[in-house]
């Protein structure tokens, strides 16, 4: 510590430390999961093209998800810190040139290996768009609710979503949390903007950080075993799912995003207002989630937009019909009591109205068209608030996902547009087998139909032992006809 402000023995600077965004969750395999979605949307009057939209980008969602558990299931542990001296450096030092993210005018840093996960800003991607696409789709998809199959796997998978998005949101902050990593350097030897990991080796720490990197610089033997130019302790971080070695260390320009904190105080506003968006969307959905489960005798039909629109009219009716029933049930007992009383007629009148609200059927109604209305409310209300969510949010967890850094790979490797090319592969082998009965020959027709009868005598025997109990059940509940 001897050394000169001129030739320090080893200089510090700030640095990041991340394991980048893996390739499976890179730019193009997610933005090919969002035009599955969106044409899963757009095709949702079809069967088998919708099926295979969906299924591709539920099964990709899924993989997330269950990243977003192991995640949050296992967490990389914290080490402790350890204070490190260092040569003091001046703020006016010529090292700027070489070394951006210089640690001037201090003796001292404090050391804590960690690395930034930028899987999480990719699976929260995933995994919440896949959960906000839900909402449109039920309200506008006729598929979906047409067999009860299909229906349970679309809600196994929006539960699936909900549970993902929950660990994603809540694995989030912990990119908050990560302290400032520095990285030592010899002066004359400065690093590259962005380098790799090669591994940990034990022999590197002899006791604490400080008595390690100053025996890293002041053992050259020691310090040629690198094969860094420089001594990161970061290197010393693991992660779940991850191999060490795909650790990369880089360092901003000083006009660049050099401190993980730094982006993150600029949208915490952002982060809210978006945060409010979803869970408006959690309450909508589990309003319709509701409407369809709960043995509640509902007015309207169906939760499809479609439905409701063409049966707008009976709907409003209804509405009318049951509040007036219930205001003019006592209406005939009260007209002789009207006739025979002494009290002025304008008291009479004023006391008719006032009882009409006062019975107990009239606030069952009226309970009931209450309930009836926030159901078609919360139904229009997820169509304009759903589809805004999604791309408010895309917008926003895209934008952050840009500014973590440098993507592994780029569109024009293999390992990122080969999705593109299976979906289109999976889509052709789809539409090759709707044509199955065209291209079909006389005799595999004449085996189809015998194993379609064969398979039509099947379901009428499953029918018919579920219909013998409900013949029975008719002579039973004889107590509704009374009414």
């Amino acid at each position: 510590m001897e050394q000169s402000h001129r030739d320090p023995l080893f200089v510090a600077q700030e640095a990041i430390c991340f394991y980048p965004i893996s390739t499976i969750y890179n730019s193009c395999p997610r933005y090919l999961f969002y035009a599955l979605l969106l044409a899963s949307c757009v095709s949702r009057w079809t069967g088998w093209l919708a099926d295979v939209f969906l299924g591709t980008a539920a099964t990709y969602a899924g993989v997330a998800a269950i990243q977003t558990f192991i995640l949050v299931a296992d967490p990389s542990k914290s080490q402790d810190p350890g204070p490190v001296t260092i040569p003091r450096v001046s703020n006016t030092s010529s090292l700027w040139s070489a070394f951006p993210q210089l640690v001037t005018d201090t003796n001292q840093v404090m050391v804590q290996p960690g690395a930034l996960e930028l899987d999480s800003d990719a699976v929260m991607a995933i995994v919440v768009t896949g959960y906000l696409v839900f909402l449109p789709l039920q309200c506008w998809s006729r598929i979906l609710s047409h067999q009860r199959a299909r229906n349970v796997l679309f809600y196994i998978w929006n539960i699936l979503m909900l549970a993902g998005s929950i660990c994603a949101l809540v694995y989030a902050p912990k990119l908050n949390e990560t302290p400032i990593q520095y990285m030592f350097c010899y002066p004359d030897l400065p690093p590259l903007g962005e380098t790799s990991s090669d591994g940990w080796h034990g022999s590197w720490r002899t006791s604490t950080w400080n008595t390690s990197v100053w025996d890293m610089f002041s053992n050259i033997t020691l310090w040629s075993q690198l094969g860094d130019t420089c001594f990161n302790p970061c290197m010393n971080t693991s992660q779940i799912l991850r191999e060490q070695r795909s650790l990369q260390i880089w360092i901003g320009a000083s006009d660049e995003i050099s401190n993980p904190h730094r982006f993150w105080n600029k949208v915490i506003y952002s982060r809210r207002y978006i945060y409010s968006l979803i869970i408006l969307c959690v309450i909508l959905n589990c309003l319709l989630l509701t409407f369809k489960f709960l043995p509640f005798r509902s007015r309207i039909p169906s939760s499809q937009v479609v439905i409701i629109w063409r049966q707008r009219k009976s709907i409003w009716n209804s509405f009318k019909e049951e509040l007036r029933e219930a205001t003019t049930e006592h209406q005939a007992s009260d007209t002789p009591k009207r006739e025979e009383g002494s009290q002025p007629q304008q008291k009479r009148s004023a006391w008719h109205c006032i009882r009409r609200f006062l019975t107990v059927r009239f606030w069952n109604a009226f309970l009931h068209v209450v309930v009836d209305m926030m159901i078609l409310c919360g139904i229009l209300f997820s169509m304009i608030v759903s589809p805004f969510t999604v791309i408010a949010f895309v917008a926003w967890i895209e934008w952050c996902i840009y500014n973590d850094g440098p993507s592994q790979e780029h569109p024009q490797q293999v390992g990122q547009w080969a999705y593109l090319v299976s979906i289109g592969l999976l889509v052709i082998s789809a539409a090759i087998l709707t044509l199955k009965y065209r291209l079909a020959t006389t005799k595999e027709l004449d085996i189809e139909i015998d194993k379609v009868k064969e398979h039509l005598g099947d379901l009428q025997k499953r029918r018919d032992a579920r219909s013998q109990p409900e013949t029975a059940a008719p002579m039973l509940p004889q107590h509704d006809n009374v009414e």
